[in-house]
C-alpha cells in the first residue's frame, strides 16, 4: 500500500487540502475525492489543493485518467487552485490543469500557496442576468 496522508485547513472562503505520500494514480484519485468530500462536508465551494507527493511524475495517460475521473466533482465547485511545489515536471502539472479546464472545472495552477490563496479570496463578478 502506498504512503498517503491528507490534512485540511479552513480559511475564509475556501478549504486548503494538502496531500503527502507517494506519487501514484491511486493516491491522486484518493486525494481529489477526499478533498472534494471535505468541501461538501464543510459547506465550501472553493478548494486549494496542495500536492506534496514524492516520486516520478505520473504518465500523461494516468494524469488524464485521474483528472477525467474526478472532473464531475471538480466542476461542482466554484474554484480550484492547484499547487504542486515538489513536482519537477511542470508540463505534467500544466497538462492536469488543461484536462480539468476542458472538462468544465474552474481550475488554475499556481506557483505558490500564497498566490493560490489570493486568487481564491478574490470576489467573483456577479454573473446573474440584470
Amino acid at each position: 500500500m502506498a504512503d498517503y496522508a491528507m490534512t485540511v485547513e479552513e480559511h475564509a472562503g475556501y478549504l486548503h487540502a494538502t496531500a503527502t505520500g507517494d506519487r501514484t494514480a491511486a493516491n491522486a484519485l484518493r486525494f481529489l475525492e477526499e478533498a472534494y468530500q471535505a468541501c461538501v462536508a464543510m459547506g465550501r465551494d472553493s478548494l486549494l489543493i496542495e500536492v506534496r507527493f514524492t516520486g516520478p511524475s505520473l504518465s500523461i495517460g494516468s494524469i488524464f485518467s485521474v483528472i477525467s475521473n474526478r472532473s464531475i466533482d471538480g466542476a461542482a465547485l466554484r474554484r480550484i487552485a492547484y499547487v504542486e511545489p515538489l513536482l519537477e515536471n511542470r508540463e505534467a502539472a500544466r497538462f492536469a490543469e488543461l484536462v480539468a479546464v476542458n472538462r468544465g472545472v474552474n481550475a488554475r495552477l499556481f506557483p505558490s500557496v500564497e498566490a493560490a490563496g489570493a486568487w481564491l479570496s478574490e470576489e467573483l463578478p456577479d454573473r446573474r442576468p440584470h
